[in-house]
């Protein structure tokens, strides 16, 4: 069988072409959903209300990781870095998103707190600046090409592929979503 091939890692080109294809078709699904719920903000003003615009801002976050996604598996390096940083950027700001959510819900229904809507720019800060560092971090020694069928960092500190290669990932994505799911819960 000639696609057994492995292709970065332990893929062979047809499991990383079946994890492209899928990756296409839930990142497809996800910007139609969400560009659906940008698009009703946009157009119907009774619904610009503060806890709508987080939803918004939330929605806008997910359609433009999933545009990134959509991509696939790109070749080219530049495309790659354009997916990876991108992609790395909307998604943390998604998770983000949820948890000023979460926080927005909390102050209001379990601490009756009225003045959530004068914290719309530290939430922004929050967001926006906590998904920038997370993103430029990758940055830092590390050598950003493909992992399975994605753009991302792929050797440590090193330069050389090792054992540890993806403590990147673990520590400027999975943590901190883990940290938000934890956040989430201890809200609810």
């Amino acid at each position: 069988m000639a696609t057994s091939v492995a292709v970065g890692g332990t893929l062979t080109t047809h499991d990383r072409g079946i994890l492209t294809a899928v990756n296409i078709g839930a990142s497809s699904l996800s910007f139609v959903g969400s560009s659906f719920i940008v698009l009703c903000y946009l157009l119907f003003k009774e619904l610009r209300k503060f806890s709508f615009k987080l939803v918004f801002y939330l929605a806008l976050s997910d359609m433009l990781c999933s545009f990134f996604s959509i991509i696939g598996d790109p070749s080219k390096s530049f495309i790659c870095y354009a997916q990876g940083y991108s992609t790395h950027f909307f998604c943390v700001a998604s998770f983000l998103w949820t948890t000023t959510i979460a926080f927005t819900l909390h102050r209001t229904v379990v601490k009756h707190k009225t003045d959530v809507e004068d914290l719309e720019a530290m939430f922004h800060l929050y967001v926006w600046g906590t998904s920038l560092v997370m993103t430029v971090m990758r940055s830092f020694g590390n050598d950003h090409r493909h992992f399975g069928a994605w753009c991302w960092t792929q050797t440590g500190l090193t330069g050389k592929a090792s054992s540890n290669r993806n403590t990147g990932h673990m520590f400027l994505y999975i943590i901190p979503a883990n940290f938000c799911k934890f956040e989430l819960s201890v809200l609810y």
